[in-house]
């Protein structure tokens, strides 16, 4: 059986590694459907000690709409599921996302992932946690020196360089 690689036309170089980041949704969330996707981030997130409320976190609108744009590939889901909750509220709401996260995880998870993510990423929130962000970590001098000794760099270096452009260039 012969096989026949596909041939991928693209006017783009192609990113095999990462999607291309986006920093804005594929819409702007109407007035309403905002009120609704706050009220089910409240129900999810609800306050709790020093803990906000997910609507209550510092900026989380900013980060809200971060994370929507980061999950442009789910957001017809999310709207559908705030289309579908509209006019529920309180221990109704909070039903309705139970029984969303048992029968429906196609919907469920990119949801809470979008509300949980636009509240972890908020800087109140990560402080709140001790979450220092993101930064490098390098090794001291002597660190480096010793793993040079150890020879357990020897086959890298002897290998060279395996960068590869993820733009294609």
């Amino acid at each position: 059986m012969s096989t026949t690689p596909i041939e991928l036309k693209t006017s783009a170089p192609q990113r095999l590694s990462v999607p291309v980041r986006t920093l804005r949704p594929p819409r702007q969330l109407s007035e309403d459907e905002l009120t609704i996707l706050l009220r089910i981030a409240d129900s999810l997130i609800p306050e709790s000690g020093e803990n906000p409320a997910a609507s209550e976190a510092q900026d989380y609108l900013r980060y809200l709409d971060l994370a929507l744009a980061a999950r442009a590939d789910v957001f017809d889901a999310v709207v559908t599921a705030i289309d579908d909750v509209a006019d529920l509220q309180g221990d109704e709401l909070h039903a309705r996302l139970k029984r969303m996260w048992a029968d429906d995880k196609f919907t469920f998870d990119p949801l809470s992932a979008i509300v949980a993510g636009a509240y972890f990423m908020t800087p109140q929130v990560k402080a709140l946690i001790g979450y220092p962000g993101q930064h490098r970590d390098a090794a001291g001098f002597e660190d480096a020196a010793n793993e040079l000794s150890t020879g357990i760099l020897d086959p890298v270096i002897e290998r060279g360089s395996i960068y590869v452009s993820a733009t294609g260039e």
